[in-house]
């Protein structure tokens, strides 16, 4: 199969699938209902083939797996349940769709490790009982950081995906926009998932239910772009990329799917830190609530914690004085986290975001989310050879008015929108 041109719809397409039962139930019926375009995902995907599953073939990646299965399943079992009900009813093997969710870990640390052949870089654990890192290589560890990085050489791979973000928020109006910044093929082939789990909890808990609406990868847990919820969150994530993992600790897919249960910031940023078991990698999830509360959650790697920093943004009543907030793909507030190099796309968007004049009205933001000035690195991205991701969708969050726009295009962003879906109110 020729994994180089995905089959593209001839017109712009969102499809949406409604479902609810137990976590197993809601994995089970997104696999059936998108068994074609997850297959067609896995088998297209030069990641996915060239990449992920070679390293589960290797000793290592066979370690990896294993660790991160029991890690996942003792600190979530209920998506590890959801994951499993996501390959049945899409007829591919557990271990791979299970792969796919710790991939962001694999991608960025694991599999550049492997791929030059490096011998053990991993951090042995301390008698402190520190936990056990992995490193890219040609990534200093924080001693050597200390002493000066500047000569390590940027590792052979990178995947280079990832958001912008722009909040605005004033008594009359709050708004979060994000462009879902990602692999290509997830524009023909990603969806719309509404959701409602409801089954027993863990040890007597009680009934577990959840009620969110999310755009999803194919073959991947819910909660990794931009999602919104019962409780009237908005949530959108970009990702960020630590030059290293936490073993041992849940993937950041993981992390992300179990923000889609938050009732408010406070709630968020407890699961975000995920005490005891932190998290292996990092992200920042950018946060609005129904009563106009906005945050930039950014977390890093730790254990029993996540490194976390939480970034209120203030409603700003001065019409004359900036009212924004950008977000992009690397750490404006956690300085301590070292991440890799190379991240020519995050650097770019963000000095081409500041150079513009400070948006105050939703069409102003569009305007920045929309731009595409800078060749190397545009806000507004289309693959290139300095970057591989592309803008497959964008969603504006009015929280304001209770409703998501979404765009699937550039030129839609100075139009109308492709759909406007409505909030939970």
């Amino acid at each position: 199969m020729d994994r180089s041109a995905s089959r593209a719809p001839k017109y712009p397409c969102l499809t949406q699938l409604m479902t609810r039962g137990t976590y197993y139930d809601v994995g089970y019926n997104v696999g059936l209902n998108f068994s074609r375009q997850i297959k067609l995902f896995f088998a297209e995907s030069d990641n996915i083939q060239d990449r992920l599953l070679p390293f589960y073939d290797s000793r290592a990646g066979r370690d990896y797996y294993e660790e991160s299965l029991r890690v996942s399943q003792d600190c979530f079992p209920q998506y590890v349940r959801e994951v499993r009900g996501m390959a049945d009813g899409a007829g591919i093997p557990f271990e791979h769709v299970f792969m796919a969710n710790v991939s962001k870990e694999v991608y960025n640390v694991l599999f550049p490790k492997t791929e030059k052949n490096s011998a053990d870089n991993a951090t042995q654990e301390s008698q402190n009982h520190q936990p056990k890192v992995d490193r890219r290589p040609g990534m200093p560890s924080e001693a050597a950081s200390e002493q000066g990085a500047a000569s390590q050489t940027t590792p052979p791979f990178q995947e280079n995906y990832g958001c912008s973000d722009v909040f605005l928020n004033r008594p009359d109006f709050q708004l979060v926009i994000h462009n879902e910044d990602c692999d290509p093929m997830i524009k023909p082939y990603g969806y719309l998932l509404s959701v409602e789990v409801e089954e027993d909890g863990e040890e007597g808990e009680g009934k577990v239910k959840e009620q969110f609406t999310s755009f999803t990868y194919p073959g991947f847990l819910p909660g990794c772009a931009w999602s919104y919820n019962v409780h009237g969150l908005t949530i959108s994530i970009n990702g960020l990329y630590p030059d290293h993992i936490v073993r041992e600790s849940p993937s950041r897919i993981f992390v992300n799917r179990s923000l889609l249960r938050a009732r408010d910031i406070q709630d968020a940023v407890r699961m975000a830190k995920n005490a005891p078991y932190g998290i292996a990698y990092g992200f920042c999830a950018n946060i609005s609530t129904r009563e106009g509360k906005m945050a930039a959650v950014e977390v890093g790697p730790g254990k029993p914690e996540s490194q976390v920093h939480v970034q209120d943004v203030p409603q700003q009543s001065d019409p004359d004085a900036p009212c924004h907030y950008y977000h992009f793909n690397s750490y404006k507030h956690l300085k301590e986290v070292s991440e890799i190099k190379g991240l020519l796309s995050s650097t770019r968007r963000g000095q081409r975001a500041d150079e513009l004049p400070p948006p105050r009205t939703q069409q102003e933001a569009l305007t920045v989310m929309a731009d595409t000035h800078d060749l190397l690195g545009p806000i507004f991205r289309t693959p290139r050879p300095t970057d591989l991701g592309e803008t497959v969708n964008t969603a504006l969050f009015d929280v304001t008015a209770r409703q998501v726009l979404v765009y699937k295009g550039r030129e839609d962003l100075s139009d109308t929108p492709f759909a406007k879906l409505p909030m939970h109110q």
